[in-house]
């Protein structure tokens, strides 16, 4: 069951993803709790877990992505999972470059409402566990390509972090 404040209309439409009928903000933040909680629960689904935490971030950056470091934190996350293949150590690697004092700019979202085609109502309706997972990389591939006016800076800061990881890795 979804909870929901007795205030939100049931349904309403997020503001920022525009996902139908999910009693607005609230209702579609709880749609992506209760997806969360399933991923944790379940360790096959926890494969996906990072991606679904960046997909739902890139699109709600007013609520996951207000500061510079949360932001370029999403959108590399996005980046490593949709364009590379060298996963076991992303999370270290990640760490490292936002690590300490970083001037970094926060790039700019995609208007509301045109940050993906797919929403978290697609993987919250998941049949299985098999589904869910595949739902998930559908959903992160079309809100990827939303954000398509950032992927050169993602794919400069992904290249850093990799430099990093591997300089410190060698010490």
């Amino acid at each position: 069951m979804i909870s929901r404040s007795s205030s939100a209309d049931p349904l309403a439409s997020c503001p920022e993803c525009g996902a139908e009928g999910v009693g607005g903000a609230e209702g579609c933040n709880a749609l992506f709790q209760e997806v969360v909680g399933r991923e944790f629960s379940r360790p096959e689904l926890f494969q996906v877990h990072r991606l679904t935490v960046d997909t739902y971030s890139l699109q709600h950056p007013a609520q996951y992505m207000k500061s510079a470091k949360s932001a370029v934190a999403h959108l590399l996350g996005m980046c490593w999972a949709m364009e590379a293949t060298d996963g076991p150590h992303v999370a270290r690697a990640m760490s490292r470059f936002l690590d300490g004092v970083k001037q970094l700019e926060r790039p700019d979202p995609p208007p509301p409402l045109s940050r993906g085609p797919r929403h978290i109502t697609y993987v919250h309706s998941a049949p299985d566990s098999m589904a869910h997972i595949e739902r998930v990389r559908e959903w992160a591939r079309g809100v990827w390509e939303a954000w398509n006016v950032h992927h050169g800076k993602a794919r400069e800061w992904m290249h850093e972090a990799r430099g990093i990881w591997e300089g410190r890795r060698r010490e």
